[in-house]
């Protein structure tokens, strides 16, 4: 589609139009460039993503669908096109974790509309919206920008060169400006079973026919590194052999009343449908959180290096990274809580005080996993008992590194900074 090639330009534009979120936490140009590189990412990966086509005729009025799926059955985009007398309309779009019940979301909007004019020119106006975090929650408008322009006939309707106006929110109306939500309540993101059995081009599944070990494991949702090629998966504990013993309310989950987590995580190929190897990690279900405990994944922008915590409410369970070397395999993986755990401790210059309510846990935060092997996050305590329960008790930045040390595999802290108790 046209619009393809205009989104890749305008995204980028986005970032250069500055703007803050009065929250303090991310900024809308943080957002923005999030939503940017999400696109990116998406934009690299259709060609061998699932695909699903539909058009519907009615009348002089003719409308394509198009939505495309990573390898975990994820959406991960959606085009729409609708042609009749009056013209073109396009409306694309690319969710960033859009269901996600913990943590940031947002969505990036292309709407793209040809209008014929008398004369035999055309009538182009386009509206991209960015929409993510605000100090009112979740899924907001965050950032519009509009075009305006006039085409002759036979001219190009590329709009490359027309200047953007950026909308001022403040003075748009709560209807015009509603939350991601609102704008998809009326869209539908599960063509008919039929479309299936169709076959290409209604359907198209690069992964159909391959089986791989896909009877060993179920993919844990929203665990996809950022190019679509691997992902997080949970496997059978040792005293199950049947998933479907485990499976309930659209997922699968595992509990046997002890905390001795024996269900094995992998890292997954997803092309292949290949086990890697065991991360290190023992996470109980396919959902990302269950009540308080939940899983979350950080990538390196180029998906091979990685970060997975399971995360509960008063401390992190389990932490690991790792990193994905050539063939593709997983080279190493170390557990990071326990890397850090004493050293942390003694940065702070306390001990444990489990009379206090202190179990020695950690709680993590993961914000970023660079290329080169480098994590920022935070680690922080919190008073489980008696008059102080729920406090934090202390909270560091911390950067790290994974390097390969001459006895293997190894995270080494590179800056340790205290910050000031929530």
């Amino acid at each position: 589609m046209k619009g393809n090639l205009l989104i890749r330009f305008w995204v980028v534009i986005g970032i250069l139009t500055l703007a803050r979120d009065a929250s303090g936490a991310r900024s809308v140009d943080e957002q923005v460039k999030m939503l940017a590189e999400r696109y990116r990412q998406v934009e690299d990966q259709l060609p061998r993503s699932i695909r699903y086509t539909s058009k519907d005729e009615s009348g002089s009025a003719t409308t394509a669908r198009q939505e495309w799926y990573n390898g975990a059955g994820e959406l991960i985009k959606v085009a729409v096109e609708r042609n009749d007398a009056s013209g073109r309309e396009l409306t694309e779009y690319i969710p960033h974790d859009l269901d996600s019940d913990f943590g940031w979301r947002g969505l990036f909007v292309l709407t793209r509309k040809e209008t014929p004019l008398p004369d035999g020119g055309t009538q182009v106006e386009e509206s991209r919206k960015y929409f993510g975090e605000t100090e009112e929650g979740l899924d907001h408008l965050i950032r519009e920008l509009r075009k305006s322009a006039r085409f002759k006939t036979g001219e190009p309707s590329d709009t490359v060169r027309v200047s953007n106006v950026v909308v001022d929110l403040s003075k748009e109306n709560k209807s015009d400006s509603g939350g991601a939500e609102e704008f998809l309540g009326s869209e539908s993101h599960e063509l008919a079973s039929a479309l299936r059995k169709a076959g290409p081009p209604q359907f198209f599944d690069p992964f159909a026919s391959v089986q791989g070990d896909s009877d060993k494991y179920r993919v844990i949702h929203g665990s996809v590194s950022p190019d679509g090629r691997f992902a997080v998966a949970m496997g059978l504990p040792p005293e199950q052999s049947n998933w479907d013993a485990l499976y309930g309310d659209e997922n699968y989950f595992y509990e046997n009343g002890a905390r001795d987590y024996d269900v094995p995580n992998y890292i997954i190929d997803l092309a292949e449908k290949k086990i890697l190897g065991k991360t290190g990690c023992h996470y109980l279900g396919t959902k990302r959180r269950y009540n308080h405990q939940q899983c979350m994944l950080r990538w390196s922008p180029d998906s091979l290096k990685f970060v997975q915590l399971w995360d509960d409410k008063w401390s992190s369970t389990e932490c690991v990274t790792g990193k994905i070397s050539s063939g593709p395999k997983l080279a190493v993986t170390v557990d990071l809580d326990k890397a850090i755990g004493k050293k942390t401790y003694a940065f702070v210059k306390k001990r444990f005080d489990s009379e206090n309510g202190d179990a020695g846990e950690l709680s993590l935060q993961i914000n970023k996993v660079s290329n080169d092997g480098t994590i920022d996050l935070e680690a922080s305590a919190q008073c489980r008992v008696g008059d102080c329960r729920g406090e934090t008790t202390f909270k560091v930045s911390e950067r790290l590194r994974l390097s390969d040390g001459p006895k293997g595999p190894r995270v080494e802290i590179l800056k340790m900074r205290r910050l000031p108790n929530d």
